[in-house]
C-alpha cells in the first residue's frame, strides 16, 4: 500500500512557535507509468491509461494466472474467468467492451513484446498498464484496436543484492456447486411422477426397490446377504461431492536481484503444483526468468529478458465428465476393492454413468513449453539522442500423448463384473504435436529535449517486422498388443491422421511526438503504418494516426487560490483510428480441400473449394474519441478519474450467410463452401468510466479504498440492412385480422444471438413467456387474449378453462398445440403472441430481448489497512446488465427427466404439482417455482427456446480477503533476513448472485467448479 505523504517534526519544551506549509507530494507527482516503447509522468498523461501495481497484489493473493487476478482493479477493463479447470484457467477480457464481430482480446505485450499473460509466472509482474483510447494504442496501429496490455516484470536494483523466497500452500474447495438429488428413493418417486405426467399407466422404477432402498437406508452399515456394507449394496451418492473432491495448490518461487553500476539483474525460478478438484486434472507448472541489463560504457547498454516455462497436465477429459455427472444417479456407489460401481437397482437404466470410471479410462500426458528471449541494446549518440534495437524469438510447443486404460465395473452388492476390462485390441493410442515460433524485430530511435526550461519536446521514430509460424500433426491408432505398450508403433491400425502448417507475417513503420509547455499544456500525436501478409498486395497497408492534448489547470496563475486543497486538475482529449486484422492468415485467397469425386464410375480423391476467396479485403479499423478529467486532492489523498468516450469500428471483417444455392455439399465427406469475408459492419460502443480514491493515515493506521465503475453499451449501426416490422392485414384471419411480419431473415446473421442492425451485438432473440392481466373473459362473455395467467404458467383450473377457451374461440397455442398430458397440461408455460396472428408461440414470435450476454456495468472496489505490522485486504469484483441463455438441459436446469439421468434438488424441491382427479393429493404445489417434471419430449411446451432459459447474470464476488503480518526488523536482522512477511488469504470466498447455474462470471450453467481457495504463505527477503 502507497503511504501517505507525511513528515515527522520533534517537539520540544524549547518550541515556542511552530510554522507549518504543505510541501508537493513529490512521489505521487513523479509516478510514472508505462506507456507504449516507453514511459511518461501520470501527471502528462494524454491518453486513456491505467496502471496496476502487481506486485502489490501478489504479495499476499493465492494467484494461479495474472489474468484472473485482474478484476475489478481497472475502469474499463472487463476480467471473467472462465474454466478452472488447471491448465485451462483463461480469463477473458474485454477493454471497453466488444466492438468487433472478430477476436476482441486487447494486444497483450510483455516487457515490449507480444506475448501471453498466462505464460508469466505472477511472482514476476511488477506492474500492469491498461491502454484504453486509441491515443494510448495507435503507436501498436493494427494490432491494438482491441486495448493494450502492457506487463513490465521486475528487474534488479543497484548496489544491493536481494534473495527473495515465496512460499504457499493453498487448500481448495469448490464453490456454488448445482445440487443434485442423492437420495435415491425419492429420485425414483419423482421419475414415476414424471413418467405419469406424460400420460403413462405404469411406472419406471417398482416400488418394492423404493421402499427397499428407504428400508437399507435407515442402517446403512448393515450388510446385505453377500455381507457388502447397506451404503455401498444400497447406494445414495452425491456425485457432485464425488466429483469435485476439493484440492491443494503448492507454489515456491525463488529469485535472486540486485547489481552495481555496471550491471542489473534479476533471476527467478518458480514451481506450482495445482492437484485440481477434480481426480485426473492436475498440472504442474515451472517457470525461470533472467533479466539483465548491463552498461559496459556510459553509452552502450545490452541485455536480455529471457524467460521459459513448461507446464504437464493431466489428461482427464473432464468436459465429458461434466456431462456424466448429470447423466448419472444416486443409484451408482463410486469405487470400493478396486472397481468403479455400477447401478444397482434392476431397474435403473443400465447406461447411468459412474463419472469416476469415465475419468480413469485415459492416461498420458499434455505437455506445453514455452521458451521467449529478447536482446536488446541501447545506444546513446548523445544525452538527448538515442537508438534501441530488439530482437525477440518466441517458442511454443504443446505435445499430448493418450491412451486408453483398462477399468471396469462392478456391481457391488452381488459382486458381479457388469463391464469387464476392455481388452487391448479395443484400446487406442493417439498423440497430437502442435509447434509455433516467431520473431520481431525493431529499430527505435528516441529524441528528448527540454528547451528554455519550459518547452519539453520528445520523439520517437520506430520500425518492427514480425513473422509467425504454426505446424501441428495427429494421429491415431487402434489394437494394442498389450495393455502395458502403449506406444504409438505397438497399435495394429490406423484410425486417423492429420497435419498443417501456415504461417504469416506484418510490418510496420512508427512514430509519436510530445510537446510540453510549462508542465500545464500537453500535446501527442501518433501515427503507424502497418502491412499484413493476410491482405492482397493492393490492399496490405493501413495507417493509423491519433492526435490527444491535456491542459493541466491547476498549474495556471488563476488557480493559486486552491493550492492549499488542489493539488492537480487536468482535462484530456483524444482521437484516433486503430486497425485488426485477426482474421485467417490467407482469407484473401481461395481455400482447398480433399473430396472425393466420381470419375470413370469410380470414387477417386480430389480437391473442391472450401472459401471463396476475396481479394478486396481491407484493414478493419476502430476511431475513438475520448474526454477524461484527471483531479487530486487534499494533499493527494483523494484522487478522481472521469473518462467518456465513443469508439466506433466500421469496416468489420465478417463471413455473412451465403445462399444455400451457392455451397457446394458432398454426402461422403461433407464438404460445405463458406462465404467470403467482407468488410460489411460497423459497431458503435458508448461508455462511462470513474475511478475514485481515498489514502490516509489516523495515527498509526495506514489505509486506503478504491473503487472503480465502467457503463458500455454497443450497438450494430451497419450490417446487412434496417430491421423493419410491417402490420400485414390478412382477411383469412378471423381472430386477429392479420399479423406483424419483419425481414429479419435478410438482414440478421441467423441464430437466437445474431447481428442485427440497430440493435446491440448479438442480443439475444427468444420466444417471450405469456404475461397476462389474469381476468380471464371479457364483461360479454367472450374470452379476453390479454386475460391469461399472469406469469404465463398454467397453475389453477380458471387458467385451463381460459386456455380451452381460447381454442375454442380459434387461438392456436405451440408448441404442445392441444390440452393433454402430453400436450399442453398443468404446471406448463404458455408463450405470447408476438406477431399477433392468433398463434402463441411459434417461431414467427421470436423478439428481440434487449439483453446480450455482454455486461453493461463493470465495478471493482479495493480496500486495506495497515498497523504496526499487520496488514488486511479485501478486493471486491463484479458485472451487471447482462444475461445468461442456459437452454433446458436435464438433470441441471430442466424439469424434464430422462431414465439413468439426474435431477437439481432444487427442482425436485419447489416444482408445480395438481392432480385434476386428486385435488387433495399431498403433493399439490399450484405455486412451485419450476413447471411439473415431465419425462424425456413427452411435453414439448415447456423446453422450448424462450426467455424463459434466460437467466440474469449480474454479480458480485469477494474475491480476495487477505491478512498479513511483517515481523519487526529488529527480530529479522538477527537471522541475517531484510524483510519477513507472513500472511493467509482467501480467494472466491463470497459470491452474491441470482443465477441458478455454477458461475455467472464464466457465463457457464455448469462446468469446472471455480474454487475457493485459503491460502497460508510467506515472502522472506534476504
Amino acid at each position: 500500500m502507497k503511504r501517505p505523504f507525511t513528515k515527522d517534526i520533534k517537539i520540544t519544551s524549547t518550541t515556542n512557535n511552530l510554522s507549518i506549509k504543505l510541501a508537493e507530494d513529490t512521489e505521487t507527482l513523479d509516478e510514472v507509468v508505462v506507456v507504449g516503447y516507453g514511459v511518461q509522468k501520470k501527471v502528462n498523461l494524454t491518453g486513456a491509461v491505467a496502471s496496476v501495481d502487481f506486485e502489490e497484489q501478489t504479495k499476499s493473493r493465492p494467484i494461479t494466472t495474472v489474468s484472473s487476478a485482474l478484476a475489478g482493479l481497472s475502469p474499463g477493463l472487463q476480467a471473467s474467468s472462465g474454466s478452472a479447470m488447471p491448465g485451462e484457467d483463461n480469463t477473458t477480457l474485454r477493454v471497453r467492451g466488444v466492438g468487433t464481430m472478430n477476436t476482441a482480446s486487447p494486444l497483450v505485450i510483455i516487457d515490449g513484446m507480444e506475448g501471453s499473460l498466462n505464460a508469466v509466472n505472477p511472482l514476476d509482474v511488477e506492474n500492469i498498464s491498461i491502454l484504453k483510447d486509441a491515443a494510448s494504442c495507435a503507436i501498436y496501429g493494427a494490432r491494438a484496436a482491441n486495448g493494450v496490455i502492457l506487463v513490465t516484470t521486475k528487474t534488479g536494483t543497484r548496489d544491493k543484492i536481494s534473495i527473495n523466497y515465496s512460499g504457499r500452500i493453498s487448500f481448495n474447495s469448490p464453490t456454488r456447486m448445482i445440487k443434485m438429488m442423492s437420495n435415491y428413493a425419492d429420485y425414483m418417486e419423482l421419475m414415476n411422477e414424471s413418467y405419469r405426467n406424460v400420460g403413462k399407466s405404469d411406472d419406471l422404477f417398482d416400488q418394492k426397490y423404493i421402499d427397499l432402498w428407504r428400508e437399507k437406508s435407515k442402517d446403512p452399515n448393515g450388510l446385505n446377504e453377500n455381507g457388502v456394507p447397506n451404503y455401498i449394496a444400497y447406494p445414495n451418492t452425491d456425485w457432485a461431492e464425488e466429483l469435485f473432491s476439493g484440492g491443494v495448490i503448492h507454489d515456491h518461487n525463488l529469485s535472486v536481484s540486485g547489481g552495481s553500476d555496471k550491471i542489473r539483474f534479476l533471476l527467478s525460478a518458480g514451481y506450482q503444483d495445482n492437484e485440481g478438484v477434480v481426480d485426473n486434472t492436475a498440472n504442474k507448472r515451472y517457470s525461470m526468468r533472467a533479466n539483465i541489463e548491463a552498461n559496459p560504457t556510459k553509452w552502450l547498454t545490452v541485455g536480455t529478458r529471457t524467460y521459459a516455462s513448461q507446464m504437464d497436465r493431466e489428461v482427464g477429459d473432464f468436459s465429458n465428465a461434466n456431462n456424466f455427472l448429470r447423466q448419472s444417479t444416486a443409484g451408482t456407489y463410486p469405487y470400493w476393492n478396486g472397481s468403479y460401481g455400477y447401478p444397482e437397482c434392476p431397474d435403473e437404466r443400465a447406461t447411468a454413468n459412474n463419472p469416476l470410471y469415465k475419468l480413469a479410462r485415459n492416461d498420458g500426458f499434455k505437455r506445453y513449453n514455452r521458451f521467449n528471449t529478447t536482446l536488446f541494446s541501447k545506444i546513446k549518440f548523445f544525452e538527448d539522442l538515442s537508438w534501441d534495437f530488439n530482437f525477440n524469438y518466441n517458442r511454443y510447443i504443446y505435445e499430448t500423448r493418450q491412451h486408453g486404460v483398462p477399468a471396469y465395473q462392478t456391481r457391488f452388492s452381488d459382486g458381479v463384473i457388469v463391464d469387464g476390462i476392455t481388452p487391448p485390441s479395443q484400446l487406442s493410442t493417439s498423440f497430437d504435436y502442435e509447434s509455433n515460433y516467431s520473431y520481431t524485430l525493431e529499430n527505435l530511435i528516441n529524441y528528448h529535449h527540454t528547451f528554455a526550461q519550459k518547452h519539453d519536446v520528445s520523439a520517437l521514430l520506430g520500425y518492427q517486422e514480425f513473422y509467425k509460424n504454426y505446424y501441428k500433426v495427429n494421429a491415431a491408432k487402434k489394437g494394442l498388443i498389450d495393455e502395458s505398450l502403449n506406444q504409438f508403433d505397438e497399435a495394429t491400425e490406423m484410425t486417423s491422421i492429420g497435419g498443417s502448417t501456415e504461417d504469416y507475417a506484418t510490418r510496420s513503420y512508427f512514430g509519436r511526438v510530445n510537446y510540453a509547455y510549462d508542465s500545464r499544456y500537453l500535446f501527442e500525436a501518433n501515427f503507424r503504418y502497418d502491412g499484413s501478409s493476410r491482405f492482397h498486395k493492393d490492399h496490405r497497408w493501413g495507417f493509423f494516426p491519433s492526435l490527444s492534448g491535456a491542459w493541466r489547470i491547476s498549474e495556471e496563475s488563476f488557480m493559486e487560490s486552491t493550492r492549499s486543497w488542489l493539488d492537480n486538475l487536468k482535462i484530456r482529449l483524444s482521437w484516433g483510428k486503430l486497425g485488426n486484422s485477426e482474421i485467417g492468415n490467407y482469407e484473401y485467397q481461395s481455400a482447398y480441400g480433399t473430396s472425393n469425386y466420381v470419375f470413370g464410375n469410380s470414387l477417386v480423391s480430389g480437391l473442391a473449394i472450401t472459401a471463396y476467396a476475396n481479394e478486396l479485403l481491407q484493414w478493419e479499423s476502430t476511431t475513438t474519441t475520448n474526454l477524461g478529467i484527471d483531479a487530486a486532492l487534499l494533499n493527494n489523498r483523494l484522487t478522481v478519474g472521469i473518462d467518456i468516450y465513443h469508439k466506433m469500428t466500421s469496416g468489420i471483417l465478417y463471413r455473412p450467410a451465403m445462399e444455400y444455392v451457392l455451397g457446394y455439399h458432398n454426402n461422403s465427406d461433407g464438404v460445405n463452401v463458406k462465404a467470403p469475408r467482407q468488410n460489411i459492419a460497423e459497431v458503435s460502443n458508448d461508455g462511462f468510466e470513474l475511478s475514485l480514491g481515498w489514502r490516509d493515515r489516523i495515527g498509526k493506521v495506514e489505509y486506503s479504498v478504491s473503487g472503480n465503475f465502467s457503463y458500455n453499451k454497443n450497438k450494430v449501426d451497419k450490417y446487412n440492412g434496417e430491421y423493419t416490422r410491417t402490420w400485414v392485414e390478412d382477411p383469412n384471419n378471423t381472430l386477429t385480422g392479420g399479423k406483424w411480419t419483419d425481414n429479419i431473415g435478410k438482414v440478421s446473421s441467423g441464430g437466437n444471438s445474431p447481428v442485427v442492425e440497430g440493435h446491440m451485438l448479438n442480443e439475444y432473440r427468444y420466444r417471450s413467456v405469456y404475461k397476462g392481466n389474469g381476468k380471464y373473459f371479457n364483461a360479454d362473455g367472450s374470452v379476453n387474449p390479454a386475460g391469461g395467467p399472469k406469469g404465463g404458467m398454467i397453475r389453477t383450473e380458471e387458467d385451463m378453462n381460459w386456455v380451452k377457451a381460447m381454442m375454442d374461440a380459434g387461438y392456436k397455442f405451440k408448441p404442445g398445440n392441444s390440452i393433454g398430458k402430453a400436450n399442453i397440461y398443468y404446471g406448463d408455460y404458455i408463450y405470447a403472441d408476438v406477431n399477433g396472428d392468433g398463434v402463441y408461440g411459434d417461431s414467427d414470435d421470436e423478439e428481440f430481448q434487449g439483453r446480450s450476454k455482454t455486461p453493461k456495468y463493470n465495478f471493482g472496489f479495493q480496500a486495506s489497512a495497515a498497523w504496526n505490522g499487520f496488514d488486511i485486504s479485501m478486493v471486491w469484483a463484479g458485472a451487471a446488465g447482462f444475461d445468461i441463455y442456459w437452454g433446458p438441459t436435464a438433470g441441471y436446469n430442466a424439469a424434464k427427466t430422462e431414465w439413468g439421468n439426474n435431477i437439481a434438488q432444487r427442482i425436485a424441491d419447489d416444482h408445480y404439482f395438481y392432480d385434476p382427479s386428486n385435488p387433495d393429493d399431498p403433493r399439490t404445489n399450484i405455486n412451485g417455482k419450476y413447471p411439473r417434471m415431465t419425462y424425456l419430449d413427452g411435453n414439448v411446451q415447456n423446453n422450448a427456446s424462450s426467455n424463459r432459459w434466460l437467466y440474469n447474470g449480474d454479480y458480485i464476488k469477494l474475491k480476495n480477503l487477505s491478512l498479513g503480518y511483517t515481523l519487526p526488523q529488529k527480530w529479522v536482522t538477527k537471522v541475517a533476513m531484510q524483510n519477513a512477511r507472513i500472511y493467509v488469504s482467501a480467494e472466491n470466498l463470497l459470491t452474491i448472485t441470482s443465477f441458478e447455474g455454477q458461475d455467472p462470471e464464466s457465463a457457464t450453467g455448469m462446468g469446472y467448479s471455480p474454487f475457493r481457495s485459503i491460502a497460508i504463505g510467506a515472502n522472506i527477503t534476504f
